[in-house]
């Protein structure tokens, strides 16, 4: 069976389906770190599991506009606010999935 699934936007998901959009649960780090690799395996056409989830991104070849699309695919399949500006301060795929996953500070 694949490790990934594709999505109605052609986008990949995890393997578990996953998505906090669709299921309207909050998605896990490893649900949003598969689909950050899956999503640049595509672009570099390679398996996902080829990629190592704590390469900075920028070595993968993410750039300034491929983070504008990144953060707007993260937005429609998790259905979390994602600025380019977290995706900067959280350089590696798994940084980032443990960034828009961690609990919210009391009182935001």
């Amino acid at each position: 069976m694949n490790q990934t699934q594709h999505t109605a936007t052609g986008r990949t998901a995890p393997p578990d389906g996953t998505t906090g959009g669709a299921s309207g649960s909050r998605p896990s780090a490893d649900a949003i770190t598969a689909w950050v690799l899956g999503f640049l395996a595509e672009i570099l056409d390679v398996p996902p599991q080829d990629l190592d989830p704590g390469t900075p991104l920028d070595e993968l070849g993410v750039d300034s506009a491929t983070t504008l699309v990144l953060c707007a695919g993260l937005t429609e399949e998790f259905a979390l606010p994602v600025r380019p500006r977290d995706v900067f301060d959280h350089f590696t795929a798994d940084a980032l999935g443990r960034h828009l996953t961690a609990p919210l500070p009391a009182g935001v």
